[in-house]
């Protein structure tokens, strides 16, 4: 890169649309947010009468079908399907190619990162330190933060930790659409098929909060036109199946830096969103894949990122291949 200024705030996004399907709950954790008009049939409810709503001015989300990051994972003839997920942006109903879906309902199991359902996960989220999130911040960055999300969801997210303001941050200029992952997990259910969680609700959130500060929130106002930016290009590689894409706003370090952190330590952030967390999950993958296989949908982060599950799997003797077409 060239000197001056680092150039996006890539880092913020990358867990809030890609890593993380906290965010979820972070969100339907606001009561105070206000609800979305009512869907039209081509933009279904989310599903599971979740409460959250995009802010108002969040665009419409599109209509053409999206190219997926899918994987075929296969040993001793039992295959897993990978579906990397943006976990809002994107309505899996109307945006997934058909024969996506088809091999969801065919599976006999159905894996997602963590169980998003429990109410029991919104309380992770809320803080037992006896702090405000608008005190942590100070006057004139609480302002800018309810300026940003609107008052109402901004002082719902006030006495949560900072993680659910973040993610609001980053997702605000997402299309809005019901969450991917959701919907996904209400198809499988209402199909009987076994679900599979891998990893704990607390233990995703312990990997993400460290990175999920007051100072990061300040510095993603300090970048909001940069990270508005970057969302749409975010968005824009992942509807265009675009892996090089998104493998390149893991190098993006803009966020570390305004936060006050180290630049020589941004791999241990890399190393705990992804490479920790896709590691634990290999073993629930290939008992699931003994178990007679299903349908996996984690962020899409995970499947094109540094060590990232499609290599772990190989290197756990899987033969895995690109799915394009049904």
């Amino acid at each position: 890169m060239g000197s001056g200024r680092p150039r996006t705030t890539a880092s913020a996004t990358l867990v809030a649309a890609l890593l993380s399907g906290l965010v979820l709950a972070a969100l339907a954790g606001c009561k105070s947010t206000p609800k979305a008009p009512p869907p039209s049939p081509s933009a279904p409810a989310a599903p599971g009468g979740d409460s959250w709503a995009p802010p108002a001015t969040a665009p419409a989300a599109a209509t053409t079908q999206v190219k997926p990051f899918f994987f075929r994972a296969e040993k001793g003839g039992h295959a897993l399907y990978l579906l990397g997920t943006i976990h809002v942006g994107v309505d899996a109903l109307t945006e997934l190619p058909p024969w996506v879906l088809a091999q969801l309902d065919a599976a006999p199991a159905f894996a997602m990162e963590t169980d998003l359902s429990d109410p029991a996960t919104v309380q992770l989220l809320v803080r037992t330190d006896g702090k405000t999130l608008a005190a942590e911040l100070g006057d004139a960055d609480w302002e800018r933060l309810r300026q940003a999300l609107g008052p109402a969801l901004a002082d719902g997210m006030n006495s949560m930790k900072p993680f659910a303001a973040l993610s609001a941050l980053s997702l605000k200029d997402l299309p809005m659409t019901a969450p991917m992952d959701m919907t996904l997990l209400n198809r499988a259910k209402t199909a009987g098929k076994r679900l599979v969680y891998l990893e704990p609700v607390a233990d995703q959130l312990a990997a993400i909060e460290p990175y999920a500060t007051a100072a990061d929130i300040k510095a993603l106002l300090d970048h909001a036109a940069e990270a508005k930016a970057d969302t749409l290009k975010m968005v824009t590689a992942y509807r265009a199946g675009d892996a090089a894409g998104l493998k390149a706003m893991f190098d993006d370090k803009t966020l570390w830096i305004a936060a006050g952190r180290d630049p020589a330590r941004f791999g241990d952030f890399i190393e705990a969103t992804l490479g920790k967390r896709n590691r634990s999950w290999v073993p629930h993958l290939v008992a699931m894949a003994d178990a007679g296989g299903g349908f996996v949908a984690v962020g899409a982060g995970h499947l094109v990122g540094p060590e990232n599950v499609p290599d772990l799997l190989t290197a756990a003797g899987f033969t895995v291949t690109p799915v394009t077409g049904p």
